[in-house]
């Protein structure tokens, strides 16, 4: 949930030796996973790309914007979710018939095995300074979240009954994306030598932790295409003409250079840990790839609209700085903005969060196992069922 607003240009000075390095591709790791897997849980560990209402809660609920109008217009209702509708990890659940709606970690007090959704908007997976958009829940506080969740668990039911609950899980981790943006304000070589390779060590350490835990099955995002974003699209007007380019598509080209080099990093380490540790498998879901795809053959999805905002406050991309939604600075609920008619129709809600259609396309294709590797499809009816704890 981050504004790109005074990105340091210096950025691009790098682009070449990144484009280079990139394609320093690491020996793909001999997948150690069936084909197929029966989660008997989703746990998330997010950013506000998957935050099931966190943040809102944290903050007393109703008073961020994802509490209110007109962020859940699809859904009926606010959720907390910085979304029209429903986001990824909520879709999962469904697919997977483990539960109707993703709870948020916040709601969750008591000792049931259930899916849970750790995830924060503003969170990184380092911890970052002087930035309002930032959450403290970083990776390594959602992971520990996730721990107590567990000897709550297994206070109740035991280590050794719930052991199979928890190796059979899927443990979704979409975050780091936060981590770049809020650094591309201090250039590129900030973003290259120091960002990526500490984020790159905390998935690596959280990851860990969750394998020490139980974790067999996880699924870890890279990074989208932010470089198409309303919110980057309308910040880059500021600058002089030449000082960055346009792709066949109108998305900065000099941005998604950077993200593609970040997500080289990420599969490289899906493939390390998957190695390193005995059980473990951690597939890549490539989802500038699904996002790419979706991008160029958007007709076929009922898109219309691919780089302008559903709800923004005007501008070329309706993502002009004034607008409510993820153009506007942090809480500013007095702004003025309007909302298209149908948000299936768009990429983006606000300028920088998906609509539920869109994300509902992503959830299917992580169910197919499409864009994963190494490919695994999702199956459902493994649910653990568990008799409620009675009231006293």
């Amino acid at each position: 949930m981050a504004s790109c607003s005074g990105t340091v240009l210096a950025i691009f000075a790098l682009l070449l030796n990144i484009v280079l390095l990139s394609q320093a591709r690491a020996t793909p790791a001999t997948p150690k996973s069936s084909s197929s897997i029966c989660p008997t849980a989703v746990f998330t560990f997010a950013d506000s790309l998957s935050d099931g209402g966190n943040r809102d809660i944290e903050a007393g609920g109703g008073k961020t914007l994802s509490g209110r109008y007109p962020y859940g217009i699809t859904y009926g209702k606010p959720t907390g979710r910085y979304c029209d509708g429903l986001v990824i990890p909520d879709l999962l659940l469904q697919k997977l018939r483990l539960d109707n709606l993703g709870t948020p970690s916040l709601k969750y007090n008591g000792t049931e095995f259930e899916s849970l959704n750790f995830g924060y908007a503003g969170a990184t997976v380092i911890k970052v300074e002087n930035q309002p958009y930032s959450s403290p829940h970083v990776l390594s506080a959602q992971v520990d979240d996730f721990v107590r969740h567990q000897e709550f668990v297994e206070g109740r039911y035991g280590r050794q009954a719930s052991k199979p609950w928890y190796e059979n899980a899927l443990y979704s981790v979409e975050i780091g994306g936060d981590d770049i943006n809020f650094g591309l304000p201090l250039g590129g070589g900030y973003v290259i030598n120091v960002t990526i390779p500490a984020v790159i060590q905390g998935l690596a350490d959280g990851i860990q932790k969750l394998y020490a835990h139980g974790a067999r099955h996880v699924v870890l995002y890279n990074m989208p295409r932010a470089d198409c974003s309303p919110n980057y699209l309308q910040s880059f007007q500021q600058y002089p003409a030449g000082t960055f380019h346009y792709d066949k598509d109108g998305c900065i080209v000099e941005i998604a250079q950077i993200i593609s080099y970040f997500n080289t990093n990420i599969q490289r380490l899906t493939e390390e840990l998957t190695q390193k540790y005995q059980g473990l498998t951690v597939y890549y879901f490539d989802w500038f790839a699904a996002n790419t795809y979706v991008l160029e053959n958007m007709k076929e999805f009922g898109f219309t609209n691919s780089l302008q905002s559903c709800c923004g406050g005007g501008g070329k991309f309706n993502c002009d700085g004034e607008g409510l939604c993820g153009c506007a600075p942090l809480n500013q609920t007095n702004a003025v903005y309007t909302v298209c008619k149908d948000p299936s129709k768009y990429f983006t809600f606000d300028g920088i969060h998906y609509t539920e259609h869109f994300y509902e396309i992503m959830s299917e294709y992580i169910m197919a196992g499409e864009y994963i590797t190494p490919k695994v499809k999702l199956e459902m009816g493994c649910k653990v069922v568990t008799v409620p704890e009675s009231p006293l």
